[in-house]
């Protein structure tokens, strides 16, 4: 270490690394590797990685491109890929110098190049290599090496690092703003407010994608058409219609405006990235949390250890009919707005939903949702989405932007 980065690891010692961004909920960055479990999704241009923990969040490796000119710094940099023989290399440029390497707290800048080497020496063991090279704190490039281990019995769950992160002022995160200081405890928080939306751009024209044995391929990036809100009112129960009241009048209570999840059926207006193998769709979405969702297309059933009151987005499990695909989602807690006016439900909400891409540009989905303890019969709406050939999804960290400590989300849906 160069004499600054050692004197700043000392200080992160005598304060007991109280200022570790990733306990706010920020991300870790590469090279740090958090003790949760990951999953890995490859495709022949792109291998993703599934976080289970820090925000659960996601990396995409780029395989055979190269960097893009003019990076803007970001807490997981670029990502480019290529085989050496069967070692999957991983170069990673383009960080900026906010997050630690490891849990002691070292530091870096924003010239820190990473490399990554991975390889599978038999089924059960992956070997990963990190070279980092920093010029600006390290005198030498620093190799570290770790060994993860294949679970075949486990599967990943959900965890929502802001649903736990109660008092960020607490751990002194929040920047100088009277509105955040603790002597300030009565001020009204409004959260982060939503990015601009990102304009669908003209469809481009061509026949339906399939995936090597004819199923429909829905992998892109997609710009949803139109608002993001539902296109009605449910029938509410009386209860859960006191609820909507309630929240129209506060709107600032809405979770996502604190960095919590959508949760089933709700969408924002940033792009959305479809990956798609023969057994999973993966949906990343640029806003929000960065918390991916997963659609099994293996033929499971919902999970048997489903808690209600455990998961946002639920157990998504898809099928096939003919060219459509349906998903059907159950688990869910009842946590979340389906839109920004607050529109409730209940751990009762049983969603499904139908996707269908009748050509190269366009993907229609129809939504059906019942909830018997907060509705009063089932309700249906469709969105539609544009392919955005040429974009890619940008780093979007709710979190970065949120101040003050969060809101009450305690259950407020019927009982």
């Amino acid at each position: 270490m160069l004499p600054w980065a050692k004197a700043l690891v000392d200080k992160r010692a005598l304060t007991n690394y109280s200022d570790d961004l990733e306990a706010r909920c920020m991300p870790g960055g590469p090279p740090r590797s958090a003790p949760y479990h990951y999953q890995i999704v490859q495709t022949p241009q792109l291998v993703l990685v599934l976080f289970e923990g820090n925000i659960h969040s996601y990396r995409q490796y780029f395989v055979n491109s190269d960097h893009p000119t003019n990076l803007k710094p970001t807490w997981y940099g670029d990502s480019r890929a290529r085989w050496e023989g069967d070692t999957l290399v991983v170069d990673t440029v383009g960080l900026n110098d906010k997050s630690w390497l490891d849990m002691p707290g070292h530091p870096h800048t924003d010239q820190m190049h990473v490399i990554e080497r991975f390889r599978r020496r038999d089924f059960g063991n992956l070997e990963i290599q990190n070279i980092v090279e920093d010029p600006g704190a390290y005198t030498k490039p620093w190799v570290t090496n770790r060994v993860s281990t294949l679970e075949t019995a486990i599967e990943m769950s959900e965890y929502v690092c802001n649903e736990n992160n109660l008092d960020p002022e607490h751990l002194d995160f929040a920047p100088p703003n009277k509105s955040a200081s603790p002597e300030n405890k009565n001020v009204t928080r409004t959260g982060v407010n939503p990015p601009p939306a990102k304009r669908a751009p003209g469809a481009p024209s061509g026949p339906t994608p399939r995936m090597p044995g004819g199923k429909v391929d829905f992998s892109g990036v997609w710009v949803l058409a139109g608002s993001p809100n539902l296109p009605s009112d449910p029938g509410y129960q009386p209860a859960a219609l006191k609820i909507y009241q309630e929240r129209k009048a506060n709107p600032s209570l809405d979770p996502e405006r604190y960095c919590l999840p959508d949760g089933v059926a709700r969408v924002n207006a940033l792009p959305y990235k479809f990956v798609q193998t023969p057994t999973l769709l993966t949906v990343l979405p640029e806003g929000n949390t960065r918390a991916f969702r997963r659609i099994f297309l293996d033929g499971r059933d919902h999970s048997k250890q489903l808690d209600p009151g455990d998961s946002w987005t639920g157990d998504p499990t898809g099928s096939w009919d003919g060219d459509t695909l349906v998903v059907d989602i159950a688990g869910v807690n009842d946590k979340s707005w389906l839109d920004a006016t607050g529109r409730p439900h209940s751990e009762q909400l049983h969603a499904v939903e139908r996707y269908r891409r009748p050509d190269l540009g366009h993907m229609r989905v129809d939504y059906t949702l019942e909830d018997p303890r907060a509705f009063t019969k089932p309700y249906s709406f469709s969105r539609n989405f544009t392919l955005a050939q040429g974009l890619e999804l940008e780093e979007y960290i709710c979190q970065e932007q949120l101040t003050g400590p969060y809101p009450s989300h305690r259950s407020q849906a019927p009982q």
